[in-house]
């Protein structure tokens, strides 16, 4: 019976993370990702199968990294509709470090690289996209039936602008926006949802 390869899967998957993060999908090349992650060849290919499986389990642990320190303390936890999303906006902007930010998103960079050549991968970081919006609605929902939001509104078109906010502020940290400009367009964009 073979061994199993023995490492720190978490360590090496925040590894391999960061590789695609920074680089892409494309350019993290198997001899990259093998000198990142510390692996040799047969040990990545036992745990992991495909660079393609890799990446599908890269995008898994992103997830739940961001289930745990972000969506959980914000959208998830905090009572108040407006300041759960509020929270999200701050802590997914302004605690990172400037470099991680300049990344842009892992999901949105996934979906824009890999939609034509790797469809599989794409869609699943559209899914998890998928997952944030079912999020950002249900507490939109909540504040509308608490009076923060206008009773015209449509809901869904919001979760989607909440979107597409968090979208444009992942390219605006790609292209070296500071904080005070993150500030200025975060401020913007959720005074357009709210009520005062």
């Amino acid at each position: 019976m073979p061994r199993l390869p023995e490492f720190d899967r978490e360590e090496v998957l925040d590894n391999a993370l960061s590789l695609f993060w920074s680089d892409g999908y494309e350019a993290s090349s198997i001899s990259k990702l093998l000198s990142v992650m510390n692996l040799n060849r047969g040990s990545l290919y036992s745990a992991f199968g495909s660079k393609a499986e890799l990446f599908s389990t890269v995008l898994d642990h992103y997830m739940a990294y961001l289930q745990c320190h972000l969506f959980s303390c914000t959208l998830v936890s905090i009572k108040d509709p407006c300041e759960a999303i509020t929270s999200f906006f701050d802590k997914a902007f302004f605690e990172p470090e400037q470099n991680q930010l300049a990344n842009g998103c892992l999901f949105f960079n996934a979906i824009s690289e890999l939609s034509n050549n790797k469809p599989e991968l794409a869609g699943k970081a559209r899914e998890s996209i998928h997952w944030i919006r079912q999020l950002f609605y249900t507490r939109l929902l909540e504040a509308k039936q608490l009076g923060k939001i206008g009773s015209g509104q449509d809901i869904g078109g919001l979760a989607d602008y909440l979107i597409a906010l968090v979208a444009g502020l992942r390219t605006l940290c790609k292209s070296g926006a500071n904080t005070d400009v993150l500030r200025r367009v975060i401020d913007a964009g959720l005074s357009t949802v709210f009520t005062k």
